[in-house]
């Protein structure tokens, strides 16, 4: 464990000192002894996506929900697809409270499921809330995989709003594969593994578009570095929230911030970061195979 944290410690100074080849060479020892300790196992989150969408189909849309009712946001996708800066952004609205990286939403499914659904789903689940909530309108749940329950949330949850942060897949993969996550995320050692599951949230995603659009939003971090007004402004318009300018400096906000993408966020809104898989092109190989397998990445990702 000590060789991996040296390994990933080796691979930031060289990759900030623009040394990329070096750097995609620790890499790869790092994951390579980190997959040793901690296999990955990407055919069981995959599996899990399809049960929890065909569980989603079996429900009907509850009808207690409201429009009044304080809305339930939900910021969904892989780790590192600007999840956090959505978040912030978000939290500069005074009505709002920031659960974090909390997983109560499967918590919640769980015991519903325990007590055969005879209770509502939506009331566990803000029971499970800490009670200092009572005081705002509105909530931010940033557990990335619940999109896996994007259905579940859609049809169960009162007057809920859904996120779906995304970027370019190679970009998201090699900042995964670059992130040395502290637990969890053990697929994240593996650039094949990594793309058969940014290709799942994909496909997954897509199906739930389809079906609950209008509680699903897109972001396009891509999009939002790059002309961060416009798309902040867009966001903003389809919660149906007022407009204020604080939303065009997150980094403002003084809530703490307890993940990877802490830095990142503390500095103002900027586009460093897209591309830079072009650094890395030859290490990422194994994940450009793949992900050119669907036409929509594949002119992006040979270029």
């Amino acid at each position: 464990k000590d060789q991996i944290d040296i390994f990933f410690a080796r691979a930031n100074i060289l990759h900030k000192e623009k040394k990329f080849k070096e750097s995609a060479e620790n890499l790869k020892l790092a994951n390579k002894l980190k997959l040793s300790i901690y296999p990955s196992e990407p055919n069981i989150f995959i599996k899990k996506s399809a049960s929890l969408h065909n569980e989603s189909k079996k429900l009907k849309i509850n009808q207690q929900q409201s429009i009044n009712y304080p809305q339930s946001i939900f910021i969904v996708g892989m780790p590192r697809s600007g999840s956090t800066l959505v978040e912030s952004i978000l939290s500069m609205n005074s009505d709002v409270y920031d659960l974090g990286e909390i997983n109560i939403f499967e918590k919640s499914f769980l015991e519903w499921k325990k007590n055969n659904q005879e209770k509502s789903l939506n009331n566990i689940y803000q029971k499970k809330i800490t009670k200092d909530v009572n005081k705002y309108k509105i909530t931010t749940n940033k557990w990335l995989y619940n999109y896996q329950y994007a259905g579940i949330i859609a049809n169960e949850i009162f007057n809920p709003k859904i996120i779906y942060c995304f970027r370019n897949p190679l970009d998201n993969i090699l900042s995964i594969y670059r992130a040395h996550f502290a637990r969890g995320n053990n697929y994240s050692s593996s650039l094949v593994d990594c793309a058969k599951i940014y290709l799942d949230q994909k496909q997954i995603m897509t199906k739930y578009q389809n079906e609950f659009g209008s509680k699903i939003y897109k972001l396009n971090y891509d999009l939002l570095v790059s002309d961060y007004r416009k798309e902040i402004k867009s966001l903003v318009c389809w919660l149906g929230w007022k407009w204020n300018d604080s939303y065009l400096s997150p980094h403002l906000s003084k809530r703490s911030i307890s993940t990877r993408s802490n830095v990142e966020v503390r500095s103002p809104i900027n586009s460093k970061s897209v591309g830079g898989w072009k650094n890395y092109k030859e290490m990422l190989k194994p994940a450009i195979e793949i992900i050119n397998q669907f036409d929509e990445y594949k002119e992006t990702n040979e270029n």
